[in-house]
């Protein structure tokens, strides 16, 4: 064989080995694809044949040690049985995942229809059957109204004092006996959170002038006017008082501070209330008259306005009231000053 022969078999052999060799690589590689084509339709397989429940059930299955480490036993609840396969079906529509102080339902059967989460009875979500998003719950407390109950002492100034002049002494007050009975529904406006809020309220308004002296205050007067007979002024009242009743409108601004570990704020307020005067009353209880009520409006302002402030802590507070213009009309009694210091309950 001469050297061009030996050439010419070098080369066939080559060509011969390249092209066994391309064809086993071609077959290695269209197994491995057989294969991970297999693989994929088989997992594709085992998600169609799950009903999406079951896959959140299966997830939240793996994932249960996970979470068990952040929660104790007590914090975590979850019911296994809610999710367990029957003959191929559920035992309920509903799966419920407990976490702290969040529940999460599942609705579905046999697909899912609705996912929300709820509150418990710790919790801080709204009822068993609404749901809200954090935009919701915002809205759902921007404003909120309550009824408040006020009861404290009121009393006369004259010139800033107690003490009132012997001109107006048919007024002096005992004052532990004078009281101040306040009923008032107030609608809250959150202005910050609930931080900063203003208030708009319509109420009504008591004020017990509880008479020291015997004298009795007489109707229909052009001026205020006591009765001047000696013969009337010997009863003995065990009960004299002058009453006047108004309808008021406040208008307050609250500042308070962000719940504490029991749930209760500390607070401070200041407004203005309006009032309007309804009607006016002597009451009088003696032996020798029994009770008598006389309505008149014993020349008292039928307008007022006050200026009150509050100091709250939780449900309950301290207020205090001052009327800067006159308690009577202008020349048609003496210039004497209300004010009001007492509790409130029913506070937010």
């Amino acid at each position: 064989m001469n050297y061009n022969d030996m050439k010419k078999s070098v080369l066939v052999l080559g060509l011969v080995a390249g092209v066994f060799t391309t064809s086993v690589n071609a077959q290695s590689r269209t197994v491995k694809a057989a294969n991970a084509i297999n693989h994929t339709k088989d997992a594709i397989a085992s998600v169609i044949n799950l009903d999406p429940i079951d896959v959140v059930a299966e997830y939240v299955h793996k994932k249960k040690n996970a979470v068990a480490d952040l929660y104790t036993a007590n914090d975590l609840k979850f019911d296994a049985s809610l999710t367990s396969v029957d003959s191929g079906k559920r035992k309920t529509d509903t799966t419920e995942i407990k976490v702290g102080k969040t529940r999460i339902v599942v609705i579905g059967e046999p697909k899912i229809e609705k996912i929300y989460m709820e509150m418990d009875s710790t919790g801080d979500f709204d009822s068993d059957s609404k749901s809200y998003s954090s935009d919701d719950k915002k809205e759902h407390k921007k404003s909120e109204g309550n009824l408040e109950f006020s009861i404290g002492y009121n009393g006369f100034l004259e010139n800033g004092s107690t003490s009132l002049s012997a001109g107006n002494k048919g007024l002096n007050l005992i004052n532990g006996k004078s009281t101040n009975v306040n009923l008032t529904y107030n609608h809250y406006f959150n202005i910050y959170k609930e931080n900063v809020r203003i208030s708009v309220g319509l109420g009504l308004d008591w004020n017990n002038y509880r008479l020291a002296g015997d004298s009795t205050l007489l109707p229909t007067q052009i001026t205020l006017t006591f009765n001047t007979d000696p013969a009337a002024n010997t009863v003995d009242f065990t009960k004299n008082k002058l009453l006047a009743r108004y309808v008021t409108m406040p208008v307050m601004l609250h500042f308070q501070t962000n719940e504490g570990d029991n749930g209760k704020r500390v607070g401070i307020s200041g407004g203005v209330e309006l009032g309007y005067l309804i009607n006016g009353r002597v009451k009088q209880v003696s032996e020798v008259k029994g009770k008598t009520k006389v309505n008149d409006k014993f020349n008292l302002n039928d307008l007022r306005y006050g200026l009150m402030g509050r100091v709250s802590y939780g449900d309950m507070g301290i207020y205090a009231k001052y009327y800067p213009q006159s308690t009577f009309n202008k020349n048609e009694g003496p210039d004497l000053n209300t004010f009001c210091v007492g509790l409130t309950l029913g506070l937010d």
